[in-house]
């Protein structure tokens, strides 16, 4: 019987199938990989861009709280950059953001704990503490402000955090801008700034993919 002869068929079977799977896989793969290395460069050039200006609040994106109830790294780096522009002027209040993560207390609380021991009075304080993602932070922040009158924002965190930090507070409706923590542990550190980074890749792909499926 003829190499590549299909009994039940009577014919031959196309040989060349599986190297044609083997092209598509590849080009997938090849598509997915440019894909991936494009969206990493523009998280990383936006979280080298400081557009720190005045507004009517500094909000700070939550972070996780480590064992004994102390702030983590990427926390305290980020809280004390709020610190930092609250003393130099950039806005009057400040809202720490996050809820309840492994260890208490929540974020916020933490945050706020760190911003009174640095001379922050209270009253310049209004604390999130419902939140367990980036969107409930920003949402949170924005309920807050539009309580109290307020219209702009400036957004504390990571620099790999800041562009989906960025889109969402648009979506929300706010006037923001970003004020990335270049000294944050998650980031100065080369291996910790590459697996958030590609991490946030990711997590940014899947925002994208929802606030698609939102809007059909």
């Amino acid at each position: 019987m003829p190499k590549g002869f299909d009994r039940r068929r009577g014919r031959k079977t196309p040989r060349r199938l599986p190297h044609l799977i083997g092209g598509l896989l590849l080009g997938l793969t090849v598509i997915a990989v440019v894909c991936f290395a494009a969206t990493y460069r523009s998280i990383d050039e936006l979280g080298h861009r400081d557009e720190t200006r005045s507004a009517d609040v500094i909000i700070v994106l939550g972070a996780a709280v480590w064992p004994d109830e102390e702030p983590g790294p990427s926390l305290k780096a980020r809280t004390e950059r709020a610190i930092e522009l609250y003393r130099e002027g950039y806005a009057s209040h400040l809202i720490p953001s996050g809820g309840l993560g492994r260890h208490p207390p929540e974020e916020a609380e933490v945050m706020r704990r760190l911003a009174l021991e640095a001379g922050i009075p209270s009253e310049a304080l209004f604390l999130e503490k419902e939140s367990h993602s980036t969107w409930e932070n920003l949402l949170g922040a924005r309920n807050i402000m539009q309580e109290r009158g307020w219209d702009t924002a400036v957004i504390v965190s990571d620099p790999f955090h800041m562009k989906r930090a960025l889109l969402m507070a648009e979506d929300l409706g706010l006037t923001a801008h970003g004020s990335p923590v270049e000294n944050s542990p998650n980031y100065s550190v080369p291996v910790r700034r590459l697996f958030y980074t590609s991490r946030e890749v990711l997590a940014l792909w899947w925002y994208l993919v929802q606030r698609s499926w939102s809007t059909v």
